[in-house]
């Protein structure tokens, strides 16, 4: 295949119905819109192929991007400083990947914000997920309306919390300096 033909294939190859994507104007645009189908079918294959373990883990990571682009993060204390933020849900024995998204920036939508962002992903990328299942995440992630959630769908969690989390219980924090564990009962 010559370079002009694949230049012309990449041009006109599309996952998406370009007719009904959405004006950028519009609040609920969506910057993957053209890519979103295949994301779908991906994570639906990610997840089928592999009996799912009682043990897994959701965290960020970095994929190295140098060109122009507005969903490009820069996270200077990550060993890829700049790239797209990937939230993946991963077996935490061997690391395979179950499902993931790709951060696109800041919502606009007030709705969304309900929860936070570590909620929302969490929430998004544990929707098929089975029941007693561990899930295992970083601060970024942890919160109460997070961990009550995740206990009324059957799912058990684990994770650090920060100090300053809003809704964290006074009797519960600990002073810098100190190391401490504490496991709460739900209700």
């Amino acid at each position: 295949m010559t370079l002009k033909r694949y230049k012309k294939l990449i041009e006109n190859f599309h996952v998406n119905n370009p007719n009904t994507e959405l004006e950028r104007s519009d609040s609920n645009y969506d910057k993957l819109a053209k890519i979103r189908p295949l994301i779908g079918i991906l994570n639906h294959n990610f997840s089928s192929m592999c009996t799912q373990s009682s043990s897994q883990s959701i965290d960020e990571s970095m994929v190295k991007f140098k060109g122009r682009s507005s969903m490009k993060q820069y996270m200077p204390n990550k060993p890829i400083k700049r790239g797209y933020k990937i939230w993946a849900r991963c077996d935490s024995e061997s690391g395979y990947l179950y499902s993931f998204d790709i951060y696109t920036g800041k919502a606009t939508s007030t709705d969304e914000n309900s929860g936070g962002l570590g909620y929302r992903v969490v929430m998004y990328l544990c929707r098929n997920v089975q029941p007693y299942t561990l899930m295992a995440f970083d601060n970024f992630f942890t919160s109460l309306p997070l961990l009550e959630m995740l206990h009324h769908k059957n799912i058990y969690a684990v994770g650090t919390i920060r100090v300053n989390r809003k809704g964290l219980p006074a009797e519960i924090t600990v002073k810098r300096g100190t190391r401490d564990q504490m496991c709460l009962k739900p209700g």
